[in-house]
Order: C-alpha cells, then sequence, then structure tokens
C-alpha cells in the first residue's frame, strides 16, 4: 500500500494542552442520517431533536460538512485512522452488496475491498491514550468482520473490535452493520442483556453517561457511534404514538433524547466549558431530502453531504456557522491536537486540523475527493470517482455513467452536466482526481479503466 504524504500540520499554540487543560472529547456519530432530519437545520418541521438544536446553538454549524464516503464502514474506518478509504483500500460496507448489485450491463465488476480494518493502521484513540486519555467506544463498528450471520453470541472475530485500536472498553461495537435486535434481549455479544424490553438507544446512552460519570476527574474520549436511524426502522411504542405512528421520527426523537443525556452528563462533570462535542454521521441519509440530490450510495450530493455540530465553549463562539467543507479525515488530527499530541509522524494522515474552522476562520485545502468502485442497486451516480473543489464538482465513472461536471452554487440538485461547456475545467479537475487517485493507489472496478 503506498501512503499518502500530506502537510505534516501542528496543533495552533492555544490548542496546545498542558495536563490539567486537556479537553474532553465526546463524538457522536449517526447512522445514515442525512441533512433535513435534525431541527437545527430548520427544514423539517416534523423533526423533533430539541438537544441537538441546544448543541447547536451552543458551538457551530457546519453547512458543508461532508463523510469519506457513501455508506457506512469506509467512512468509519476513515474516521479511526484519519485515512481516505481509498488509501485503506477498505471502499464499501461490510460484508458489501454481493449478490445485489445493480445489473453492470458489461461494465466493470466491483474493485476488490478490505472486509475488516487492518490492526496496524493509524487510531485516533490510541494516539489519545498516549496523552493520558480514558477512551470507550459504544455502539456501531462495523469494522470487525464480513458479517454475523451464524455467530451464536454475536461476535465475528473479536481480533478487530474496537478495544484492539485504542478503547479501554468496547459496548455495542463488533461485525453488526444494524442491530439484530432494537430491543432487549439484543442477541450481540458485546453488550450484556439487562431487562427484557428495553430500547438499545436508551442503553447507549445510559452506558455513555455512566463512562463520563465515572471519568470525569481525568480526562476522556467517547466515541458514541449510535445504530439510529438505520433500518430496521423500529422504536418504543410511547415515542412512536407521540408521532403520530411514523417511527422513523421516533426513532430520531429517541436518539436526541440520548445525545441530551450526553449533554447533561456532561453539564454535570461541570467540565462542559473544555468538551468538545461533536455531531457528525457515516454518509448521506437514506430517505432523500427535497434539496440535495439522491441519497446514500450515491456520489451525488445526497449521497455525501451529512450534518455536523461541534460544541466547546472554551474554543468556538457559540450560535455560529461555518461554511468551510470539512470531512471524516479531519476529525483525527482535529482530536490529537487538541489532546497536546503531534501528528507529524503519522505519514498515512490526510486531514487537517478543523480549529482554524473552529475559530472562524477557513482550511488550507483546494479540494475533497471521493472514490466508490462499487455498484449500488438503488442510486444514479454510483461505480466512479469524484472531486469537489470551490463551487464545483467533477464525477469520473468507469463504465457505466458518463462523466459529469455540476455546479453546485448555480445547480444544488446537480440537474445539468455542464462537462461539454467547460472542457478545460473538466480536465483541471480531472488531473487533480487523478494524481489523487495514484497517490493514495485506489483500487478499480477494471484494469482497463484505470485514470492514466
Amino acid at each position: 500500500m503506498k501512503y499518502l504524504i500530506l502537510t505534516a500540520l501542528f496543533p495552533l499554540l492555544s490548542a496546545v494542552a498542558t495536563a490539567a487543560e486537556k479537553p474532553n472529547i465526546v463524538f457522536i456519530m449517526a447512522d445514515d442520517l442525512g441533512p433535513g432530519w435534525v431541527d437545527y437545520d430548520g427544514s423539517n418541521p416534523d423533526v423533533n431533536t430539541p438537544n441537538l438544536e441546544r448543541l447547536a446553538k451552543s458551538g457551530m454549524v457546519f453547512t458543508k460538512a461532508y463523510s469519506a464516503a457513501t455508506v457506512c464502514s469506509p467512512t468509519r474506518a476513515a474516521c479511526i485512522t484519519g485515512m481516505s478509504p481509498a488509501q485503506i483500500g477498505l471502499t464499501t460496507h461490510i460484508p458489501g452488496k454481493a449478490g445485489n448489485e445493480r445489473s453492470s450491463k458489461g461494465g466493470p465488476k466491483d474493485a476488490e475491498f478490505l472486509k475488516k480494518l487492518p490492526l496496524d493502521l493509524p487510531s485516533y484513540a490510541r494516539e489519545l491514550k498516549k496523552q493520558g486519555y480514558a477512551t470507550a467506544f459504544i455502539g456501531k463498528w462495523h469494522l470487525a468482520g464480513e458479517g454475523s450471520a451464524g455467530s451464536k453470541n454475536g461476535i465475528v472475530d473479536a481480533n478487530h473490535h474496537p478495544e484492539h485500536f485504542g478503547f479501554d472498553s468496547n459496548i455495542g461495537g463488533c461485525a453488526y452493520g444494524q442491530p439484530p435486535s432494537w430491543f432487549d434481549p439484543y442477541k450481540n455479544g458485546t453488550i450484556e442483556n439487562h431487562e427484557k424490553g428495553e430500547y438499545l438507544t436508551d442503553r447507549l446512552g445510559d452506558e455513555a453517561v455512566d463512562f463520563i460519570t465515572a471519568h470525569k476527574d481525568e480526562p476522556y474520549h467517547l466515541s458514541l457511534w449510535l445504530y439510529q436511524v438505520h433500518t430496521p426502522i423500529k422504536a418504543p411504542k410511547d415515542l412512536v404514538k407521540k408521532n403520530g405512528g411514523n417511527a422513523f421520527l421516533a426513532m430520531l426523537e429517541s436518539m436526541d433524547i440520548a445525545i441530551g443525556k450526553v449533554m447533561d452528563a456532561v453539564e454535570a462533570t461541570g467540565k462542559a466549558d473544555n468538551t468538545m462535542i461533536v455531531f457528525y454521521s457515516d454518509n448521506g441519509g437514506d430517505r432523500p431530502t427535497e434539496w440535495l440530490a439522491d441519497k446514500k450510495g450515491s456520489l451525488l450530493e445526497g449521497g455525501i453531504r451529512v450534518p455536523m455540530a461541534v460544541s466547546w465553549p472554551a474554543v468556538i463562539t457559540k450560535g455560529t456557522e461555518s461554511d468551510v467543507p470539512v470531512t471524516t479525515v479531519d476529525f483525527f488530527p482535529t482530536f490529537v491536537h487538541a489532546a497536546g499530541g503531534p501528528t507529524d509522524k503519522i505519514k498515512q494522515l490526510e486531514g487537517l486540523d478543523l480549529m482554524p474552522a473552529f475559530k472562524g476562520g477557513k482550511l488550507d485545502r483546494d479540494a475533497l475527493f471521493w472514490h466508490y468502485p462499487h455498484n449500488r442497486p438503488d442510486v444514479k451516480y454510483y461505480m466512479g470517482s469524484s472531486v469537489i473543489s470551490g463551487d464545483w464538482k467533477l464525477y469520473q465513472g468507469y463504465g457505466l455513467i458518463e462523466d459529469a461536471l455540476f455546479n453546485l452554487k448555480e445547480d444544488p440538485m446537480e440537474k445539468e452536466n455542464v462537462i461539454a461547456a467547460n472542457p478545460e475545467l473538466a480536465e483541471r479537475l480531472r488531473g487533480s482526481l487523478n494524481k489523487w487517485l495514484k497517490r493514495v493507489d485506489a483500487k478499480f472496478p477494471d484494469s482497463e479503466k484505470v485514470p492514466k
């Protein structure tokens, strides 16, 4: 594997932490939650997420947040490692879509990809432990193997569970991409059954509170990666009734309740000012919105744009907004630098420290890149690579879909392909994209389609 070497980034002086000043770091990630399904973006009056609105008002909303991939496992791998899915070689969700691909009609087959996250790759949790942090993983991992079918205790290949990537404890994280049961008994060997009928999200929220409370006198990091709102769509009966029989809206409210528990626990420690709380999603929504094209699995905006808000009162001015494009690989350097740790010797990293954006500034980056060499049965722009630079987005297909150029400012729904009218711009973006693909040693669906 070739490793991408980008400019080494060091934390700003204001972010260098002494032992007494190290911020607590809470990373909350939703599953399959696209923009438009949280209160703070104001686009859906039926949504009831007051705690997320509270989090957003206490910090900064990112209006151009992106996921590293169009589906969950590769984004989660990019979070942990600070490396793009293309560089890792894990480019679609585990166990993939074998037997359920869209007919390629003579086009290329899916590229090969890793079925579990390699143990020798970087991990922000390991780096945080070096800085004296207590670490915990609670929720969905989906990086441990090819699936959980046939496992009596719900565990598949425990050697690739979160505790082998620097997390002191793990509750819920295994090979599952969706919960085998939303209610106790959970049928997941990493979660002890507690009370029959207990809802999974309630349980994970309670476990998060217990961790925060137990470690209130030392710096801690919590990755709370909720299974919400992945299928199957199920929620407690009282919340379903409250939401007019809509189980999806009930799941959103349940997620919000869990987040509220976490925020209350942080405030109860008296250290809310110096606690960074990040809310994010692993990919675009499985339910399309009216203002983004397509959905999960697509390289259009509906597949890669995600909601994101960050609260850190000691650093971020409350009630602010940023239109700086940010992406998954940025969390690794952001967390480690905030903790006072270095990243200059970790040559694989592709992300940027978000501190300048937290301060209201820009990031020193010209473009964002994606690579998804896989078929999907239910979206339009799949099997390809893309680059966004400024207002422009180039999609490069591999034998199935024509290349396309979109002006995201003038055409946010990506309806008009203007590549024929802008050949020089398209070639410049193509050159940038192909240079990146070569640099990260991206795997392709068909050797004849590899960019020159």
